[in-house]
């Protein structure tokens, strides 16, 4: 470990002078740090945590160098600053049901924050609740006290509550979003509440200015990394990489894009010494994936009829799309566009599909394999190809526009599901529907067939 590739500008150094054993332990704690920024020790993988302070200084140099992120090691927790990536509108906070913060939620949270900021160790459920609703009339916010106003508010306590920030010592939020009686004694880690936050709220007038507030990262010690030697570009790639499902070309800048094509066997080097992770390289992009399936939040292909339904849609609108590859489909290997690199006019590696379309597909699944779905899940099939199209975004392989069209990446024809039967029928074209049923559940093909030759199995992105 102790060997520098000259293109790495010393990132490499957190491991100098460690043996295999010590290294493993940097590069585990790496991992659980990227899949847990704010990582206390009454949280999961607490247990990381001893091990995170006694190679801080390590991990540190580690990640200031790599990504430009800032770590700050406390003895009771530990808080990987993510800074300098804008948001995409698929990674918010979630409330426990899986459903995501609406922006009802999300102004409740803000203002929680801010009562809190000012207060006292320890108050009480209603105490809180009056003043967040005096602080929100005072920034001219219409908030209510009715059902709706108290679940919001109750899931944006019950975040915090998750987070450590908020304790409950004393009775339950969550009684209180059906009963504005209830009361509950809270008390509030100050400490913990002052790193939540990932940058000065001061410093940004918008949301994306917040975001990239420390875009240039900062060093081991809290300073700025001072600009030069392409650290821009290469933070901005290397974050791409390691936060992202898929990273297509065509969502990298000019430069940033050059300075990945130069440096790409490096950087895929660097990349699984650093976090284990595996670059796996495609003519519309790249991806990292995970052996371990550890770093993920989401996986693809996943379980349960919507995500099940998601990976063969995928497939079959990228095989019946004309010109997604110049030869009427996307092939198994890539799904490449035309050799103008426009394919019907979309961005390259973006294959466009209206929602009906979309929406038929879906539908055509629920109805072909009918004892492979929940009853539940297909029944209202115009939710159902809703729910896809979020399962494929969330997992970087749609995006939506605002007129509801959808673009698939070409990047999903790595995910074709082979079907049961012989070995060459292929999901999407007509010899599926004519094959026979296997062991899955109304012939619906498998998953989890073999990756094109060179490339891992089906691993979790």
């Amino acid at each position: 470990m102790s060997r520098r590739d000259p293109l790495t500008g010393g990132e490499t150094a957190a491991f100098d002078g460690l043996d295999e054993i010590e290294a493993a332990q940097v590069r585990r704690c790496a991992r659980v740090l990227l899949r847990r920024p704010l990582l206390r020790a009454e949280g999961p993988d607490g247990e990381a945590l001893s091990a995170v302070r006694r190679y801080a200084d390590r991990l540190q140099t580690l990640f200031a160098g790599y990504l430009g992120y800032r770590l700050v090691v406390e003895p009771g927790f530990a808080r990987l600053y993510k800074t300098g990536r804008a948001p995409d509108g698929m990674r918010g906070a979630h409330k426990p049901n899986g459903a995501p913060f609406t922006p009802r939620t999300y102004a409740y949270l803000a203002l929680v924050l801010a009562v809190l900021t000012g207060g006292q160790g320890q108050l009480l459920l209603s105490s809180l609740v009056g003043e967040v609703r005096a602080l929100g009339s005072e920034a001219g916010l219409e908030l209510g006290a009715g059902i709706v106003d108290r679940r919001a508010l109750a899931a944006a306590l019950r975040h915090l509550i998750d987070l450590g920030v908020l304790a409950e010592t004393d009775g339950s939020v969550s009684p209180w979003a059906e009963d504005a009686e209830r009361e509950a004694l809270l008390t509030v880690d100050a400490e913990l509440l002052g790193h939540l936050v990932a940058a000065p709220l001061g410093r940004a007038d918008a949301p994306g200015e917040l975001a990239g507030v420390a875009d240039r990262g900062a060093g081991a010690d809290g300073g700025r990394v001072q600009p030069g030697g392409g650290a821009e570009e290469r933070h901005g790639v290397r974050r791409r990489i390691t936060e992202d499902p898929v990273v297509p070309h065509s969502c990298l800048s000019p430069r940033e894009r050059d300075w990945l094509r130069a440096n790409l066997g490096a950087e895929a080097r660097l990349l699984e010494d650093l976090t284990g992770l595996r670059l796996e390289v495609r003519a519309e992009g790249v991806l990292a994936v995970d052996p371990e399936g550890y770093l993920t939040d989401r996986h693809f292909p996943g379980t349960g009829t919507v995500a099940r339904i998601a990976l063969l849609a995928a497939a079959e609108l990228l095989h019946r799309t004309p010109d997604a590859d110049g030869a009427g489909g996307a092939d198994g290997a890539g799904g490449r566009q035309r050799g103008d690199g426009q394919g019907a006019g979309a961005e390259e590696g973006w294959v466009p599909v209206t929602a009906e379309r979309l929406a038929a597909t879906v539908a055509e699944l629920a109805e072909r394999y009918p004892r492979a779905w929940s009853r539940e899940a297909v029944r209202d099939t115009g939710r159902l190809a809703r729910s896809v199209t979020q399962t494929l975004a969330q997992s970087g392989l749609a995006r939506t526009g605002a007129d509801g069209a959808v673009e698939i990446s070409t990047a999903a024809a790595r995910y074709r599901p082979v079907p049961d039967g012989p070995v060459g029928l292929d999901a999407g074209g007509a010899d599926a529907e004519e094959a026979p049923a296997g062991d899955g559940a109304g012939g619906v093909p498998r998953t989890g067939g073999a990756a094109p030759p060179g490339q891992d199995a089906l691993f979790g992105v």
